[in-house]
C-alpha cells in the first residue's frame, strides 16, 4: 500500500493565542470553509465520513502533555477528566492555563511566539485501507500523533513535559489533526519546531524529526493492513482496542427495511448490535469508575493524605484485577465488532432490502425528472 503520508506544514502564531480554529464546527470554521469551499475545493460534507466518525471526534478540543493536569482541576479543589467537561468548557480551561502558563515565563522579545501549529495529515489509501479492516481512521491518527509527540518530548525535552492541544478535522479531502503547541515546556524550557536549512544554522531540525517519526508511524500501519491476520493480533493487544474499531453504520432507509423485513437474518443483525451496545456500555461504565478513584486518589495527594502499606497493596491488586476484567470485556468487544461487521456486510449483500433501501431515492429522482421534464 502506498504510504502517501505527510506533514502538511508547520506555522508560528506569534499575535494572540487563538484555539477555535482547532474547532471544525466553530463558527469561525464553517464560515471558512463555505468562503473557500467553491474556490479552493475544501468544505468536505462530513456525512462521507459517517461510517466511523462520532461527537468524540467531530468539533473536539483535545487538550494533551502536562494541560491534561491543568485543565482538570476545578475552582474547588476537586477533579473533573476533560473528556467529562463540554467542549466550550474546555476550550476555556484551556485558553487560561496557556496564557497563565506563559505568564510564568516572560521574555523580552517584542513578537513573543503563543503557539506553534503543526499539521498530521493521513493519505488516502491508508484512510480507506484501515476503513475497509474495521478500524477508526480518527483513532489511528489521534494516536499516531500523541505517540509522535512524545518521541519529540523525549528526543528535545527529556525529563521535561510539553503541552499542546488538538482537533481532529475532516473538512478537507483529507482526514488530518491540527495541534497548536505550546512554545514553552513545564519547567520553562523554549519548545523549538524549526528545520536547519544549512549546516552552519544552529537549528535542530525538530520538523524533520516530527516529520520522520510520523512517516515511520504510518508506514508501520500500512504493513500491519497489508499483512493477513496482523491486524487483529495487533488491536487486541491495545489497551484501545475496543475504541480503535468500529461497527458499520446502516441508512435510516435500510433500518425502515430491515425492520419491515422481519427475516431471520435481521433480527439476528439487530440483537447483535444490541449486545454490542450494552457491551460499550458496561466498559465505559468501568472505565468511569476507575477515573472516579483515580481522582479520589489524586485530590488525596493533594491534601496531603497518605495511605498505609497494607492499603497501597490492596488498591494495586484491585486495581490489576479490574484492569484485567476490563481488558477481557475489551477482547471481547473487538471480537464482536469484527463478526458484526462480516455479518452486515453478507445481509447486505444476500437480502433484498438494500436495494428496496435505495429505490426510494431512486423513484424520487425519476420523479424529480419527470416533473422538470413537464
Amino acid at each position: 500500500m502506498k504510504n502517501g503520508v505527510i506533514l502538511a506544514h508547520k506555522s508560528t502564531w506569534r499575535s494572540r493565542l487563538d484555539l477555535d480554529y482547532l474547532d471544525e464546527t466553530s463558527g469561525r470554521k464553517s464560515a471558512a470553509n463555505e468562503r473557500l469551499g467553491p474556490v479552493a475545493g475544501l468544505g468536505r460534507k462530513l456525512r462521507q465520513f459517517g461510517d466511523y466518525a462520532s461527537k468524540e471526534s467531530l468539533g473536539q478540543v483535545h487538550c494533551g502533555g502536562f494541560f491534561h493536569d491543568l485543565v482538570r482541576l476545578n475552582p474547588d479543589g476537586t477533579s473533573t477528566a476533560p473528556s467529562k467537561l463540554s467542549n466550550a468548557q474546555r476550550k476555556s480551561r484551556l485558553s487560561e492555563a496557556w496564557s497563565r502558563h506563559l505568564r510564568r515565563f516572560p521574555t523580552s522579545s517584542v513578537a513573543p511566539v503563543i503557539q506553534h501549529r503543526l499539521v498530521f495529515s493521513m493519505s488516502q489509501p491508508l484512510h480507506d485501507g484501515l476503513v475497509g479492516a474495521g478500524l477508526n481512521p480518527d483513532r489511528v491518527l489521534q494516536s499516531t500523533m500523541k505517540k509522535v509527540i512524545g518521541k519529540f518530548a523525549d528526543r528535545f525535552h527529556a525529563d521535561d513535559s510539553i503541552g499542546y492541544a488538538y482537533g481532529i478535522h475532516h473538512d478537507t479531502e483529507h482526514l488530518h489533526v491540527h495541534v497548536a503547541l505550546c512554545p514553552r515546556t513545564a519547567k520553562g524550557a523554549y519548545v523549538g519546531c524549526s528545520t536547519s536549512r544549512t549546516s552552519r544554522s544552529g537549528n535542530r531540525n525538530q520538523l524533520d524529526y516530527l516529520r520522520k517519526c510520523f512517516e515511520e508511524e504510518n508506514k508501520c500501519w500500512s504493513r500491519i493492513l497489508e499483512t493477513p491476520g496482523e491486524v487483529q493480533r495487533v488491536v487486541s493487544r491495545r489497551l484501545d482496542g475496543d475504541r480503535l474499531t468500529f461497527s458499520p453504520k446502516t441508512h435510516p432507509l435500510q433500518l425502515v427495511a430491515a425492520r419491515n423485513a422481519q427475516n431471520h437474518e435481521a433480527i439476528r443483525l439487530t440483537e447483535f448490535h444490541r449486545r454490542i451496545v450494552d457491551l460499550e456500555r458496561a466498559i465505559a461504565a468501568r472505565r468511569q469508575t476507575t477515573a472516579t478513584a483515580r481522582n479520589v486518589h489524586f485530590v488525596g495527594r493533594l491534601m496531603g493524605l497518605r495511605s498505609s502499606p497494607a492499603s497501597k497493596v490492596v488498591s494495586k491488586a484491585r486495581r490489576a484485577i479490574d484492569q484485567h476484567s476490563t481488558r477481557q470485556l475489551q477482547h471481547l468487544l473487538f471480537k464482536m465488532k469484527r463478526q458484526y461487521r462480516d455479518q452486515h456486510r453478507r445481509f447486505l449483500r444476500l437480502h433484498v432490502f438494500q436495494s428496496y433501501a435505495h429505490r426510494l431515492p431512486n423513484q424520487q429522482t425519476a420523479t424529480v425528472r419527470q416533473q422538470n421534464s413537464l
